[in-house]
């Protein structure tokens, strides 16, 4: 009897881990669900916020072009909405990407700093109507554009459990 008793204890033992095992892999399992469902949203708010403000800055500089705006005006409003945009690149460094997103991640911050590069110019060629600011501004805008576009692939690739 005695032996028996020792199987069933082990054989308890053993349900009991097994149990506990699987409880604790579902548990972990879903954090990562959450944890990865938290961090698309705090991405999807970077990036929308990102878009609202350079539409604010495309209508201001429409507004300028029109004479709607004086060019202080735009200036003031240029040097506000740029601090604005730093701000986002601060936000990209306080997420917490998955490992298989932070590449994903990297390239919308580079977007983001390329698009800062862009503002400024695009400011240096409102205060001096120096063309060659407003080519660099250009040029720094294709290149936010390019950068966006391979942080938006590279984050799908990852969603979709692709490796670039």
């Amino acid at each position: 009897m005695r032996k028996k008793q020792k199987q069933r204890i082990i054989l308890g033992i053993i349900s009991v881990s097994l149990i506990a095992a699987t409880i604790s892999y579902f548990y972990s399992s879903d954090q990562v669900k959450i944890q990865g469902f938290a961090f698309g949203n705090n991405l999807k708010s970077i990036q929308d916020e990102l878009k609202s403000l350079q539409i604010e800055f495309i209508s201001k500089s429409t507004s300028l072009k029109e004479g709607d705006i004086t060019k202080e005006e735009f200036l003031g409003f240029a040097e506000i909405h740029l601090k604005k945009v730093e701000n986002i690149v601060i936000r990209y460094d306080e997420l917490s990407p998955p490992p298989s997103f932070a590449g994903s991640v990297e390239l919308l911050k580079l977007s983001t700093k390329s698009q800062i590069e862009s503002f400024k110019e695009t400011i240096e060629w409102i205060k001096t109507d120096d063309e060659s600011a407003k080519i660099r501004s250009e040029s720094f805008l294709q290149e936010a554009f390019e950068f966006e576009l391979a942080g938006l692939a590279e984050f799908n690739s990852a969603k979709s459990g692709i490796n670039p």
